[in-house]
């Protein structure tokens, strides 16, 4: 689930708003990193994680919507069985389109980029919502290869569906508690006149 958004936010890396392959310093490892995303997108399409793993740094971090904060391929992977597979699974289908904020920031070695994204679930119990997030991530060359160090996650915490549909049901569940208690006392009002 979560990690389907790390196609994209490696995506955000090759991106700049007005360099050319002439004028960016960068032509090469941006080609190399839309090179990984292209593997990335495959594997997660297919929902096979560990073939993503090999652009992963050994020692990644990311942390998800729910707060939740792997640290390494064992963690990421046991995070996406447990979201995504299994009769247990807490999502079963979704899909997500980034946007990149800025052109990818290079330091040396390292880059960084953020952006937003827009996400469509649907959960084991029925629920569909869409999700607008933001990610930030770091990535960094290990070797000639351009590996992903760290992800971040978030949403608006006061402003989201998920906020929003608990807001519903609760309405819901208060018209509902009105009505039942409208029917019980008319009914217990019939029950004493006629017992009177």
């Amino acid at each position: 689930m979560m990690l389907a958004r790390l196609a994209f936010v490696l995506f955000a890396c090759t991106l700049t708003l007005h360099a050319t392959a002439e004028d960016d310093p960068h032509a090469t490892d941006r080609a190399a990193l839309r090179a990984m995303l292209s593997d990335v997108e495959k594997a997660l399409n297919e929902r096979d994680i560990r073939a993503a793993l090999k652009h992963l740094h050994a020692d990644v971090l990311i942390t998800y919507y729910n707060a939740e904060v792997t640290r390494g391929h064992d963690e990421a992977v046991a995070y996406f069985s447990r979201m995504m597979e299994g009769a247990g699974a807490i999502v079963k289908e979704y899909s997500t389109k980034a946007e990149v904020g800025s052109p990818a920031i290079f330091v040396g070695d390292t880059a960084v980029a953020y952006g937003t994204t827009t996400e469509s679930y649907k959960l084991a119990e029925g629920l569909e919502f869409t999700l607008q997030g933001n990610w930030s991530t770091t990535v960094q060359k290990h070797d000639g290869q351009w590996m992903v160090r760290a992800i971040h996650f978030s949403t608006n915490l006061f402003d989201n569906p998920l906020l929003s549909g608990a807001e519903q049901v609760s309405w819901w569940a208060a018209g509902g508690g009105f009505v039942v208690g409208l029917v019980v006392m008319w009914t217990a009002g019939r029950v004493r006149r006629r017992s009177a």
